[in-house]
Formats: structure tokens, sequence, C-alpha cells
């Protein structure tokens, strides 16, 4: 088969929050995502027995660290096969940045192997192999806006967001997702985000009302130990942001924008103090029907 060339698209959250711990350890989960136009791309050329991951990244891990390599190990252990694939991951998602940049470029690779390898897999069958990889893994199979539940596996299609433009700012903080549950887990947390009124929100399109409902239980941790997190969100508000919220555990804070001029003179501002500073705009979803 030739080479297939698939894109990884980012994902942010609307609504974070966590419900409890299960008897595994493992942290019980409540969100609603949605994806935006900011993507990796990644090159799929077959090859008879050489696994071999590249990429333009300077920071990321190229062996099993990776999710790419982890999915394509775990495919050729549970289906035998010893065919070889040579993976080029082309990156502008982040990391450690709270939005799935990992997780999207390991549900491509199921994808892409899917394809390339002639597996016949359902995505309900891509699913069930990416949640014992990665928790946002599931997700990232679908896209679009969609209810998250369990520990990543239970997903609900939801109404798209309407276009909106998107501004993703990421400052030079690095948060790692362990050690974000580890202190959300040491704390009481009084307000959740309402996510019941939020869909309602999304079926009625009253973005008027967005910031009164989305939120992220993580911002509990992040501000009190990043402040510069928290006045982040609150510049992207007072420059005209419809709504602003952290992202995944942080540290990324996303402002909505019905207007483009109005998010582009935000990003300007953003831009000038922070490397990291995207303008992008909200997706629909993959077209995927076969989830039940």
């Amino acid at each position: 088969m030739a080479t297939i060339v698939l894109k990884a698209r980012a994902k942010v959250n609307l609504a974070l929050d966590v419900t409890g711990i299960r008897a595994d350890g493992y942290h019980e989960m409540k969100m609603i995502n949605h994806s935006i136009d900011l993507e990796d791309q990644l090159i799929f050329e077959p090859c008879d027995d050489e696994v071999l991951l590249t990429s333009n990244g300077q920071s990321i891990p190229l062996d099993e660290r990776n999710l790419v390599m982890k999915v394509v190990r775990k495919i050729q252990s549970q289906f035998n096969i010893t065919k070889g694939i040579k993976i080029h991951l082309e990156k502008k998602i982040p990391a450690q940045a709270g939005l799935a940049g990992g997780s999207s470029d390991a549900a491509a690779t199921l994808k892409g192997l899917n394809q390339l390898w002639g597996l016949n897999l359902s995505t309900a069958e891509l699913i069930e192999i990416g949640v014992t990889i990665g928790a946002d893994i599931p997700y990232c199979l679908i896209g679009g806006t969609a209810l998250v539940e369990g520990i990543g596996e239970k997903i609900t299609p939801l109404q798209d967001l309407d276009k909106m433009f998107v501004l993703v700012v990421k400052p030079d903080i690095d948060i790692a997702t362990p050690w974000a549950f580890k202190k959300l887990d040491e704390l009481t947390i009084t307000k959740h985000p309402d996510i019941t009124a939020l869909i309602e929100l999304l079926n009625n399109a009253d973005y008027e009302h967005l910031q009164d409902v989305i939120g992220n239980v993580f911002e509990n941790v992040a501000f009190a130990c990043y402040p510069e997190i928290a006045t982040l969100k609150k510049a992207l508000l007072s420059q005209g942001a419809l709504a602003a919220v952290m992202t995944g555990s942080g540290s990324t804070v996303v402002g909505y924008y019905r207007n483009y001029e109005l998010a582009k003179r935000s990003w300007e501002r953003c831009s000038d103090k922070y490397k990291l500073c995207f303008l992008t705009q909200t997706c629909e979803k993959e077209g995927v029907d076969d989830v039940e």
C-alpha cells in the first residue's frame, strides 16, 4: 500500500470535572471536549521489518516512551504483525499543554495502521485498544464536541459548537498530569463545572452565557501554584473573549471569540508576550458512526 498522510487535531476542554477515584487508582472523569484546527501531521510509509519514528520535534522522545510507538507495538503484539512501518511526525501541537497532542497522534496512528495493515477494525474496536494506552485516545479517534466519561472510554457525541475563533495560549509553564492529579486529590473541590447546563447551552446555541457554565477543576491547582495562568485567563476575558478556560491539567488557556478582528487583536497582544500562541477555530467531528 502507498504512503498515507493523516491529521491529528488538538483537543480542548470546555468543561473538565473529576468525579471520583476507582479501586484501581484511575480517576473517574466527566468532560466536554471539542476539536480545534491546530494539528500535527503523520506520514505512514510501509516497510518490511523496521519500525522507525522520526519527527521535526526537538524535545519529544522517538522510542517506546512516545504514544505513537506504544500503539505500533500494541498492534503488532495483539495481531501478530511482523511488518514494519516508518512514521514521520510533523509536530505543531505543543507538548505538556493540555491539548492532547500525544493522544491525538496515537489515535491517528491507530487509524493509519488499521488502514495500512488491513485490520478492518471498527471505531469501537479501536477505542477498546486506545483506552489501554491513554485516556484521551478514544475521544481523539472521534473528535468534534463530545461528552467524555469514565476514564475516557465513554463518549457521547454532542451538538457541535458553532464556528468560533479560538485563541490558544500556553505560558512558559509545563504541568505534568500525574502531578496535577496528585495535587487535586489533596484538595476539597467545592465548585464544579455545570456540565448539564453546558449541554443545554450547546443544544440551544446560547453562547452569551458560555462563561457561566464552562470550567475546569484543575484550575484550583494551577492557579494556586502558578498565578500567571489565572492572570492570563483574566486578560483574555478583558480583551473581549466571550469565554475563557484552562484546558486539561494546564497550563494552556483557551479564549473563544465570535468576531475575528477581536480575536486577532487579542492574539497580537498575547503573541508579544507568549511564544506559543495560536489563533485557530473550532472543528466538527470526523463523521464516525460506529461508536456504539
